[in-house]
Order: structure tokens, then sequence, then C-alpha cells
């Protein structure tokens, strides 16, 4: 039983379990910011999304074997240990990508956006974010974009079109908040990152003006929040959500970051996170309570 455990974890580390199940999950929030209520047809595009997130990260946990060797943060994940070998890792990653775009392709979508939006995640992260982290640090524009497309899946999904500008403020408020996320992790771990000589921002920033970029990316995020805020199309109670987080990120993150203790930049990362989660949390609960 010990042994069946540890090989699952490994498995669970190498697709990255932990970080993709919130990205279903904002796959399910775009799906309810256009149609507030229950049914199968969102539990089906969060699995999809959640098979495609997984198999993508599997992929790149591949792509990254090699190089993730070299941090302190990353040297004992299963694939750079040789824990978990290239070849099965890479199959059961396109499995997993393929059937989770199958599901976004077969379930019956009427606009087929689903789909197109699901293959173009696939490829800007591990076709072109991937590979292009080890040349330049603008890699995290297509990384960010990728990561950014789950809520517009549950969008399109739920019948919605890509022309309403809503769910563009969606799409910002999601590309926003991985910027500032990406600055803090670096931050965190600036003396691994410095020591590695691969294209990063704290090599090309000292970490005074990092924590100022991140800062600032916070500050752009607390004011889609606030623009979201004032949608009348959105319940009273996800107004107020938006509109919380937007001063909470202000006030506290962003008052953390003017500090120069790498426990700051740790805490920062952490209050982020939390507000920007649990913002999109209450935000749900607030768009189907009047459903019932």
């Amino acid at each position: 039983m010990a042994g069946l455990a540890a090989t699952a974890l490994a498995w669970s580390q190498a697709l990255k379990v932990a970080r993709c199940l919130p990205m279903a999950a904002t796959a399910g929030f775009g799906f309810i910011a256009q149609r507030p209520q229950l049914d199968a047809a969102l539990g089906i595009v969060v699995g999809g999304v959640l098979f495609l997130a997984c198999g993508c990260a599997g992929i790149n946990s591949v792509q990254e074997a090699r190089i993730d060797r070299l941090y302190r943060r990353t040297w004992a994940r299963p694939l750079a240990t040789g824990q978990i070998r290239p070849g099965p890792a890479l199959a059961v990653s396109a499995m997993l990508a393929t059937g989770g775009l199958a599901v976004l392709a077969g379930y019956g979508w009427s606009n087929g956006l689903p789909l197109s939006l699901g293959l173009a995640a696939l490829i800007l992260y591990n076709g072109l974010y991937t590979p292009l982290k080890q040349v330049t640090v603008f890699a995290l524009i297509p990384g960010g974009v990728a990561g950014s497309l789950p809520p517009l899946i549950g969008w399109t999904a739920a019948g919605g079109g890509l022309a309403e500008p809503r769910i563009w403020l969606l799409f910002s408020l999601f590309f926003l908040w991985q910027i500032p996320h990406f600055c803090l992790i670096l931050l965190c771990h600036a003396d691994d990152y410095r020591a590695v000589e691969r294209p990063s921002l704290i090599r090309l920033f000292p970490a005074p003006r990092l924590r100022r970029i991140a800062l600032v990316w916070i500050a752009a995020l607390a004011v889609t929040a606030l623009t979201l805020a004032l949608d009348d199309l959105l319940q009273p109670a996800s107004r107020l959500a938006l509109a919380g987080m937007a001063l909470f990120l202000t006030l506290i993150p962003g008052q953390r970051l003017l500090g120069g203790r790498a426990d700051d930049a740790r805490l920062s990362l952490w209050l982020l996170n939390a507000g920007f989660f649990l913002t999109l949390l209450a935000v749900t609960v607030a768009q189907l309570w009047p459903t019932g």
C-alpha cells in the first residue's frame, strides 16, 4: 500500500494535479458567469478542462525534466529524479490531453469554441511558453494567455460568445492575476533563480524593482475587478465580492510588497492567491444562489 501511495503521489506531482484542479474550477467559473445553473454540462466541461490541463502539465514536466534538475525548487520532481520515466509520462499525458479535447469536442457544444480554445491552450502552453522560457522572459505572455483560457472555455460551453465584453474582463482578471503570482514566486526563490543561467525576471531586475512591477500588476488586477463589479448583470453580492477583492489586494498584499524581506514576498503570494480564489468562490455562490 505504501508503494502504491508513493506511485500515485509521484504521478499526481508529474501531472501537477494540485495546480490543475483550480484551473479546471475556473472553467466552471466561466460557465456559471454565463449560465448560473448546476447541470451536467457544467461538470462535463470542468472534467474536460481538468483532463486537458493535466495532460498539458504532464507534457510540460517531460519537456522541462532536464531543466528542473538545476533548481532547488524543482530538482525533486518525479521526472527530474527518474522516479517516472519520460516515455510513460508522455504517453499518459498525451492520452489525458486527447481525452480532454475529445470531451470539449464531443459533448455537442453548438459553437465549437470550447475545442478551439482548448487546442489554443495546448499550443500556447506546450508549443510556445515551455520552449520560450529558455530563451526569453517574455515567455510569460503566452503562458499567461494559456492560463486565462479555461474561463473562456467554460463561458463558450455555456453558450456565450467571444464578442461579449464581459468575458474579456474575466479573461483580463485571470491574466492579470498570473503575472504578479509569477513575480512573487521568483521573489520567494530569488537566490535559486539567480544561480541558474536561464532567462528570468529576477536576473533582469533587482528584487526591489521586481516588487514594484508586481505591485503595478496587482493594482491593474484591482482596477479590473472594480470594473467588473460595475456590471449590473452580476448579482449584487458578486459585485460586492469583486469590489472587496480590489480593496483587499491594494491594502494587504500590495502593502506587504513594500517590505524588503523574502517572508513578505511569501506572505504576499499567499494573500494574493487566497484573496483571488476566495473571491471567485464567493462570486460563484452568489451567482448560483438566486437559482436555488
